[in-house]
């Protein structure tokens, strides 16, 4: 057993997300406000590599994950949040294109893709890995489609000893984050206010 995981009912499992589930939550008193996590590998988090423009994200849609898709900017919209991200029109710059591609059945190929192209007027895109997602459940797209999006809203991967969308890995079927934990908030804030 690694220090990092544990399995529960055969399944792998983060352990944060193991010690979360073992733990009765209580309201945290009023200044014990969750603390930003470090990025890995020595990167930083950045607007920089993000897809907002002005305070928002125009998206456009060309994937077959459209509750995916919906769920995830729902979510990332949540009260406190600060960048708007809202559907593309015919007289704004698209930031963002939601898209399905074949990425690669091998255990090191993703699950979806954030891919930032960074020059003035360019689109970014979130690609989701069909041959990967083929039959999986709505959770498990919703949690890529979550983990994505954190990337172009400018969230890096963090430890799995955290509760965090962001993990570098992707949870074992069945134990996905399907919200936004108070960790990526705390991240996003720092960021973006």
């Amino acid at each position: 057993m690694t220090d990092t995981l544990r399995s529960v009912n055969g399944r792998s499992l983060p352990l944060a997300l193991a010690a979360a589930a073992c733990i009765t939550l209580t309201t945290p008193p009023a200044h014990a406000a969750v603390q930003p996590a470090p990025c890995l590998d020595g990167v930083t988090e950045t607007k920089g590599f993000s897809a907002v423009d002005d305070g928002e994200i125009r998206w456009t849609d060309n994937t077959a994950y459209d509750d995916a898709r919906k769920f995830a900017i729902s979510a990332w919209q949540y009260r406190g949040s600060k960048i708007k991200i809202v559907a593309d029109s015919a007289i704004t710059s698209n930031d963002l294109e939601f898209k399905d591609a074949n990425l690669g059945t091998r255990e090191t190929d993703p699950l979806g893709r954030y891919e930032r192209h960074g020059s003035i007027g360019a689109t970014d895109y979130i690609i989701f890995n069909k041959q990967k997602l083929r039959g999986v459940s709505k959770e498990r797209l919703r949690y890529v489609a979550l983990h994505e999006l954190g990337h172009a809203l400018g969230l890096c991967h963090k430890a799995d000893t955290v509760i965090s969308l962001m993990w570098k890995n992707a949870p074992s079927p069945g134990f996905e984050i399907t919200w936004i934990p108070d960790i990526d908030k705390a991240n996003y804030k720092k960021m973006w206010g």
